[in-house]
C-alpha cells in the first residue's frame, strides 16, 4: 500500500476539479490516457458535495437467492476500513457470480453511517446504493451505477482484492479523486508534481479560452496553440 496522503496534499486535491487532476497526470506519462479513470457508468449521486480524496478499500459483494448473507466478511470489511490511512473510499464491486447488479443494494444509510464513523468519506459501486436523502444528509459522497430499493441478499465474499469498475482497475491504497465528474486515480508518483502540473493547465487552458473569446480569434490561431 502506498504512503497515507500527507494534510496538505488532501487539502491541494480537494481544491482541484477531477477533469483538471486528470490532465495535469497526463504530461507525467505514467500510463495510457485511455487508463487511470472510472467509466462513466458510475456516476456521482451527489455532485452538489464537491470533491471526494481517498485512500481505497476495495471489497468484492454478490446477491444470490437462498438463506441470509454469510457476517464474516462484513466484519473483515469494517476491521479493514478501521485499519485505513484517512480519509479513505470504501469501494463496492459487484461479484460476476451474483444476480444482476439491479436486483440489490449493496450500501445504505447504515453502512455509509458506520463507514463515516470509521474515516470514510465515500462509497463508490458499480452495483446498487440506496437511502440517498439520509446519506446525502451525512455529506457522504456516493459513487454508483443504480439505485435499487431493496438490500436483497447481499454478502461480502472479499476484502483488499484489486477490483475493476467499469474499465478501471482499483487495488486497495490507491488515491481516488472523483467529483461530478467521475473518478480519476491519482498515481502516487505524481503526487509531488501536480501542483506544478495543475497550474500549467490552468494557465494553457486560460490563455486558449481567452484567445477563443477575442476579436483575434480564427481556426489556424487556435489550431497553432498547445492542446491536450
Amino acid at each position: 500500500m502506498q504512503s497515507p496522503l500527507t494534510h496538505d496534499q488532501v487539502a491541494f486535491l480537494q481544491s482541484v476539479d477531477s477533469p483538471t487532476i486528470a490532465n495535469a497526470i497526463e504530461p507525467f506519462k505514467v500510463r495510457d490516457r485511455t487508463e487511470g479513470f472510472v467509466g462513466g457508468a458510475v456516476r456521482c449521486l451527489f455532485p452538489d458535495l464537491g470533491v471526494m480524496v481517498g485512500h481505497a478499500l476495495t471489497v468484492t459483494l454478490r446477491s444470490v437467492p437462498g438463506p441470509g448473507p454469510n457476517r464474516d466478511g462484513y466484519w473483515r470489511m469494517w476491521e479493514a476500513l478501521a485499519a485505513m490511512p484517512r480519509p479513505s473510499v470504501l469501494v463496492l464491486a459487484h461479484a460476476d457470480d451474483s444476480e444482476g447488479p439491479t436486483r440489490c443494494a449493496h450500501c445504505g444509510e447504515v453502512m455509509a453511517t458506520m463507514a463515516q464513523r470509521l474515516g470514510a468519506v465515500g462509497i463508490v459501486s458499480d452495483g446498487g446504493l440506496r437511502d440517498l436523502a439520509e446519506v446525502r444528509a451525512l455529506g457522504m459522497h456516493y459513487h454508483g451505477r443504480y439505485v435499487v430499493v431493496s438490500h436483497g441478499n447481499s454478502e461480502i465474499v472479499e476484502v483488499g482484492v484489486p477490483v475493476t469498475l467499469d474499465g478501471q482497475e482499483i487495488r486497495t491504497g490507491d488515491v481516488l479523486h472523483g467529483d461530478a465528474n467521475g473518478i480519476v486515480v491519482v498515481p502516487p508518483e505524481t503526487l509531488d508534481g501536480l501542483p506544478a502540473a495543475v497550474e500549467s493547465v490552468r494557465d494553457n487552458e486560460r490563455r486558449l479560452m481567452a484567445f477563443i473569446r477575442s476579436e483575434e480569434f480564427t481556426l489556424a490561431g487556435a489550431r497553432a496553440g498547445k492542446g491536450y
